[in-house]
């Protein structure tokens, strides 16, 4: 699942600005991020911060 964020907390800490898409396996855990550079197919909005370590 792909969902866009405004932010992301990674595990360590660190505070990465967006917006970004985040990628979830079906059980929402983190496979990987990326930078948002245009729209994307079948990626939601979600808006916030997204917290790495709490997924």
């Amino acid at each position: 699942m792909k969902r866009a964020y405004h932010d992301i907390r990674l595990s360590d800490g660190t505070l990465k600005h967006g917006p970004v898409v985040v990628e979830t396996d079906e059980n929402g855990s983190l496979i990987g991020w990326h930078k948002l550079q245009q729209e994307e197919a079948f990626t939601e909005w979600i808006g916030g911060t997204y917290n790495a370590d709490s997924k």
